[in-house]
């Protein structure tokens, strides 16, 4: 008889089991790693958006106050720095009512789209509807909707005279607004001041599941000439160009400097102040963003996460129904403007 070697049921069994145990171990570790790479992943977007968003904006929120007359720059500032009154809501300083108009360099804007909610806002005023400064936010402060805030800013370009044309024609060239729209005018047309609004609005560009509303960082851009009698500002008032997809919150603070010394405060705040309002010398600038791309159902990311947004703590409101979970961050920075430094101008 020959002798037949082989496994024994139970030595089977325990190796099946062996095996088991292995490739579940195996599989946990895949999904793991998975898990860990959708993280990153997340993240990593996250990260290279909002900063080469904000890298964007801050470049040109430098621009503002740009080539005006004066270096000092509040909210009677004629031809530059940041956009706070306009011919429906001039200020009363003493027995001057500023802005009058811009023929005279006694406003900031004027005509049909110097409507309040296209100058700089925040919480406190009453909010219009798109493509006006609405509010737009997926924020909450103390169970209640925080609305986001919107800046509008001017500036003159540093122009240059190009030929142009087979007529050879004399043009001013300043470069390109936030829409990226040229800054080229003939110069027999003059020069032309340049209006740029950053806020939130909706993205219609969206997945079906996203959660709460779908906001991104646009900014809107409009020009002026700087001679002349203006009716309204051209190109201005419309839904703007998005700068940077899922933003959840905006927050601008107002860098002040007066005999007391420096302080932030919010743009409601200023406005509220007593006359005459203190000179503007920085921005901060600060956004809740969140990625692009979701992760997966991870315990660690709540639904109602809390975050401090400059000088507000903002908890994100909740979805209505069950979504993907997104990974969020807060992303500041604060802006010298170096263009109201310094002493130049009566």
């Amino acid at each position: 008889m020959i002798n037949q070697k082989g496994f024994t049921l139970i030595e089977l069994m325990i190796s099946i089991t062996l095996g088991l145990i292995i490739s579940a171990a195996a599989v946990l570790l895949f999904m793991t790693g998975q898990k860990s790479l959708s993280m990153q992943q997340s993240v990593s977007d996250l990260q290279d958006n909002a900063n080469f968003g904000l890298n964007y904006i801050t470049k040109d929120l430098r621009l503002m106050n740009l080539n005006s007359t004066k270096a000092i720059m509040d909210d009677q500032t004629v031809f530059g720095g940041i956009v706070l009154t306009s011919s429906v809501n001039p200020v009363n300083i003493g027995t001057k009512t500023v802005p009058i108009n811009v023929s005279n360099l006694s406003s900031s804007i004027k005509g049909t789209t110097a409507g309040l909610n296209f100058l700089s806002r925040s919480a406190g005023f009453t909010t219009g509807t798109s493509p006006e400064w609405s509010g737009a936010s997926n924020v909450q402060v103390s169970g209640s909707d925080q609305p986001s805030d919107q800046l509008t800013i001017q500036y003159m370009p540093q122009y240059r005279i190009e030929e142009r044309g087979t007529g050879k024609v004399q043009t001013y060239v300043g470069g390109f607004d936030c829409e990226g729209n040229e800054l080229a005018f003939p110069v027999t047309a003059g020069r032309y001041m340049v209006v740029q609004r950053y806020f939130l609005r909706a993205d219609v560009n969206k997945s079906a599941n996203e959660p709460n509303q779908t906001l991104a960082l646009a900014c809107d851009a409009g020009t002026y000439p700087e001679t002349g009698t203006p009716a309204a500002i051209t190109g201005f008032g419309g839904a703007g160009e998005i700068v940077m997809k899922r933003v959840d919150h905006l927050r601008i603070l107002l860098g002040v400097q007066n005999d007391s010394g420096r302080r932030y405060m919010s743009i409601k705040e200023y406005m509220d102040a007593t006359a005459p309002h203190p000179r503007i010398v920085s921005i901060q600038f600060g956004i809740l963003a969140r990625s692009l791309q979701s992760v997966s159902d991870a315990k660690s990311i709540k639904d109602d996460q809390t975050f401090v947004v400059l000088d507000q703590t903002v908890t994100v409101k909740t979805p209505k129904t069950s979504s993907p979970k997104y990974v969020r961050q807060v992303i500041s920075q604060t802006i010298a403007l170096r263009n109201a430094i310094g002493e130049r101008g009566e």
